[in-house]
């Protein structure tokens, strides 16, 4: 079986993934949804994810038919979001994130969110915006985030995907550490310094 890896597929330009199904799709959707349904007596819903990662990655990529870079990519990048998504704890929603805040309001929460002070990512079907677990301490948000945030975000190619995968990806600019990591021992000149470098290329 495949194994799914967190790297980042370069799409070509002008490429999005649709919002919702076109309605052509519906009838296809459909049948896949009810496969997952006669699995799920067995398996739980992280694992039905995986499920289907895993088969689309081996269809795409391993069987005998004309092979799809731009599928493959797709499937590559569904699987690095989720592997994203529950690093370092998970996420939390608006409202939980308040807890982290010194109790503001939820409203407030989303507008750091607007205005690149916090990390966090739109969930469509949920109408919502959860927001990574590990850029939180003791005393708001790690020292430094906001800073570094600042930088990243001064790149207008660079969208909040891009941010969290700067912050969770080993550089070999930071002695093969993880910008988290490096930012959580204090080193925010090292960091900045990366960011920018980052966010140039």
């Amino acid at each position: 079986m495949a194994t799914l890896t967190a790297s980042t597929p370069r799409f070509p330009s002008g490429f999005s993934l649709p919002e919702s199904a076109p309605e052509a799709w519906q009838p296809d959707v459909a049948q896949v949804e009810a496969a997952l349904q006669a699995l799920s007596p067995r398996h739980d819903d992280a694992e039905l994810a995986q499920i289907l990662l895993f088969a689309a990655q081996n269809y795409f990529t391993t069987t005998k038919r004309a092979r799809s870079g731009l599928a493959g990519a797709l499937v590559r990048g569904v699987a690095a979001r989720e592997q994203l998504k529950e690093a370092e704890g998970g996420s939390v929603s608006a409202d939980e994130a308040r807890a982290y805040l010194g109790g503001i309001s939820k409203q407030a929460v989303l507008d750091r969110f607007k205005k690149h002070r916090l990390l966090g990512w739109r969930e469509t079907r949920q109408n919502a915006v959860r927001f990574p677990i590990w850029q939180f301490s003791t005393e708001g948000t790690l020292p430094g985030l906001e800073a570094v945030l600042g930088t990243l975000r001064a790149s207008s190619a660079l969208d909040d995907w891009g941010a969290i995968l700067f912050f969770l990806n080993k550089r070999a600019s930071l002695g093969d550490k993880r910008p988290l990591d490096a930012l959580r021992e204090g080193k925010l000149e090292e960091v900045q310094r990366d960011a920018h470098g980052f966010a140039a290329n």
